[in-house]
């Protein structure tokens, strides 16, 4: 029956030029993403594992056997991938500036788009290449390239595979281990055992040999998702810690001359009506305060009387600004900052955002490249920050913050956390997304890193979605999206040490590991295959003008 509908399928495809279908392919990629999956509703229960088979159409397109079509279906797909994760950037309209976006969102889905293709390209050549070795090198290219994503001023680092897997916790419990890497390798090989399977179908050969490869992949997956749950049932003891999140829900895309006195008056409010409940600590989102704060003696001495009125240290988000340095571009170094509260110490201490947002919060490069100072595409000419900073709050709690998109960057949390923190403060702004999917995923991406450092972690944001989770993962307490509210609850402040909480970015080093062991293995016989094919060649090309020759010289012709 999989024959039959196999080879239909693929004969309906080849018979017209289909290019609409690997954009339609392309848009389904977002599927095995959140919010698709029981947390929105049972009956997506099974979406996530949908991961393990996204590929394939990516896989088909890029092994055709026209170059051109392999090379324009495969993109076809990849910026349609793209889009599908990544519209929610079109909803940010910031007066005047909503064709910047637009276009910057076109040119984000072309630019993640290229490096699917790179993906996709290098299957091509492994797959014709490497033989059965293909399968577990294959998948280590793809967590090198999203790794890639990562570094550099213009990382987007939004949206992997792994994070698929952070609504079954009994699986995403690898990540404590390997990262978010190990979590997106497994998913890839599980796309390369489904595409060998496919394989096997259409060429009519091993097909109960690879549907026993398969069940093997599903059940070690069944096995670590049974050692996820012993961890995840190990208990937690410790002293109880309460915290009061406050999500103000302040609308930014109407701000005006009195949205300042707005913002404080209800971040004001909420913080006093939190207190009530007898917290240890009260977190407001980034831009709680949109103010250079700590310039404003009047503002910072209302918000230091909170403090010191309630007995409950605050981290709200604000700005900040300082001096430049003379022969500077700018006269002031402007600052996206959290500031810690602290009722004892009667100051504020701030964490200036060290991982800023490329052409939103600072131009690429403009570091490097100082007249990249000059050019304006409305962004925010934030400065990156360089003291990775822990607040100390109340009961020896050592709190490490992170603003908005920083959460996302695995390493960069492991090495914060690693300084000794009990606890990760994220505090994020996503009002700008819009009733989206991009809250959703960011919301994930922070619940992973919880998981991978082994620490409970609070996020308080704007719009939501707030919540309190613990060490594996769980989400404690939560808010929905676009509610004025304040969510109390209790964690304990425990570190379950993790693999990678002490080892970092281990898998990426093992990863190129596998590639460069599995070429080196396979060199000599992919030299011995090449000069077989060139002999070949040569023989065919020695024929063929032996044929144009003789047909030359021959009396028709003369």
């Amino acid at each position: 029956m999989l024959q039959i509908i196999l080879d239909k399928f693929i004969s309906w495809f080849k018979s017209r030029n289909r290019w609409w279908f690997p954009l339609v392919a392309g848009l389904s990629f977002s599927l095995c993403l959140p919010p698709f999956n029981h947390e929105l509703s049972p009956s997506l229960l099974l979406f996530p594992f949908l991961s393990f088979i996204i590929l394939i159409p990516l896989l088909g397109f890029s092994v055709q056997k026209s170059f051109r079509r392999a090379l324009l279906h495969t993109y076809l797909f990849s910026v349609s991938a793209s889009l599908g994760q990544y519209y929610w950037i079109g909803f940010v309209t910031a007066e005047g500036l909503w064709h910047l976006i637009l276009i910057g969102l076109v040119l984000i889905s072309a630019g993640i788009g290229l490096l699917y293709l790179s993906a996709g390209m290098l299957f091509r050549f492994i797959y014709k290449r490497l033989r059965r070795l293909y399968i577990i090198v294959f998948p280590a290219v793809w967590v090198l390239i999203d790794f890639l994503r990562s570094v550099g001023d213009i990382s987007f680092p939004w949206g992997f595979l792994g994070y698929s897997m952070t609504p079954v916790l009994p699986l995403a419990q690898i990540a404590s281990f390997t990262g978010v890497w190990g979590l997106t390798y497994l998913i890839v090989l599980g796309n390369m055992l489904v595409w060998d399977l496919v394989v096997s179908y259409r060429v009519k050969a091993n097909r109960a040999q690879k549907w026993i490869h398969l069940i093997v992949f599903a059940l070690f997956l069944t096995i670590f998702g049974f050692a996820g749950l012993m961890r995840m049932n190990k208990k937690i003891e410790g002293e109880q810690f309460k915290v009061s999140l406050l999500q103000t829900n302040i609308d930014q895309f109407n701000w005006g001359n009195k949205s300042l006195d707005t913002a404080f008056s209800i971040t004001e409010s909420m913080v006093y009506k939190a207190s009530g409940q007898k917290p240890k600590l009260i977190v407001g989102p980034e831009s709680a305060l949109l103010c250079y704060l700590s310039r404003r003696p009047e503002l910072s001495s209302q918000v230091l009387k909170w403090a010191d009125s309630t007995g409950v240290p605050l981290i709200l988000g604000a700005l900040h600004w300082e001096k430049s340095p003379e022969g500077s571009f700018y006269d002031y170094l402007v600052y996206n900052s959290a500031f810690m509260v602290n009722p004892l110490e009667q100051k504020l201490q701030p964490y200036h955002k060290i991982k800023l947002v490329p052409f939103s919060e600072a131009i690429p490069f403009e570091g490097k490249f100082p007249i990249l100072s000059r050019v304006n595409l409305g962004e925010a000419d934030f400065q990156r920050g360089s003291e990775a900073t822990i607040f100390n709050a109340e009961g020896n709690i050592k709190a490490a913050p992170f603003i908005c998109y920083e959460i996302i960057y695995p390493g960069f949390v492991q090495n914060r956390v690693k300084k000794g923190a009990d606890l990760i403060v994220a505090i994020t702004n996503d009002g700008w997304f819009g009733k989206s999917s991009g809250p959703f995923h960011h919301a994930a991406m922070a619940r992973m890193r919880a998981v991978e450092n082994g620490l409970p972690l609070v996020r308080s944001a704007n719009s939501g979605i707030s919540m309190i989770v613990d060490q594996y993962g769980r989400v404690l307490n939560k808010t929905g999206l676009y509610e004025r509210t304040i969510l109390t609850g209790e964690f304990t402040p425990v570190k379950k040490e993790t693999f990678y909480s002490r080892w970092g970015d281990w898998f990426i080093s093992f990863c190129l590991l596998i590639i460069i062991v599995c070429s080196a293995f396979s060199a000599p016989g992919i030299i011995r295959r090449q000069r077989k094919m060139s002999a070949k060649d040569r023989a065919e090309e020695k024929k063929e003008n032996a044929e144009i020759q003789s047909s030359v010289s021959s009396p028709e012709l003369k």
